[in-house]
């Protein structure tokens, strides 16, 4: 009659119930770990493999003034013989803030592989550095908020592609 003896079954039947509890609860963390570790690995992706751009027009740091307008000139030289070309003529800063007044401010071109360009010639054009690598004046002033500064160099820099003359940077001299 060993076959009708119910307490010892009784006494094993719970416990499979706490291991089958103990189971779906194993199951249920490693599901909601695993599920998190699957999110977390899609927010990795920065930019979607586009090139980033550092510091270049993007963000700028500076000592006077945090927002300007700078424009480039070109101009065609026309040389009898010879193929016509086009140079960087004029750089031409404005909404330069009062407080960069009593600055002085050197401009710096880059090609758009980030090579310093050599684009004026010294004494020639007002303010070009030696090695014709940068140039630098005061501001002129303006209306309040819009001084400028205005350049004409010499037909140096040959305006070969739209990238020649990239990037240009502004750095506060004394």
């Amino acid at each position: 009659m060993e076959i009708l003896k119910f307490d010892e079954s009784g006494a094993s039947s719970p416990s499979r119930k706490r291991s089958g509890r103990g189971a779906i609860l194993v199951t249920f963390v490693a599901l909601v770990f695993g599920a998190g570790t699957a999110l977390a690995s899609g927010t990795l992706t920065i930019n979607d493999g586009d090139d980033i751009e550092l510091a270049q027009g993007v963000t700028q740091t500076t000592q006077c003034d945090s927002s300007v307008d700078i424009s480039l000139d070109s101009q065609l030289a026309i040389v009898p013989g010879n193929p016509s070309k086009f140079y960087l003529h004029g750089i031409s800063v404005s909404k330069i803030s009062d407080d960069c007044l009593t600055k002085t401010l050197r401009l710096k071109v880059y090609s758009a592989t980030g090579f310093q360009q050599i684009f004026c010639t010294s004494p020639t054009d007002s303010g070009c550095s030696v090695d014709g690598a940068y140039i630098e004046s005061a501001p002129t002033p303006g209306t309040s908020g819009d001084n400028r500064l205005n350049f004409i160099v010499s037909n140096v820099l040959e305006i070969a592609t739209a990238d020649t003359a990239k990037n240009i940077t502004i750095e506060t001299i004394g």
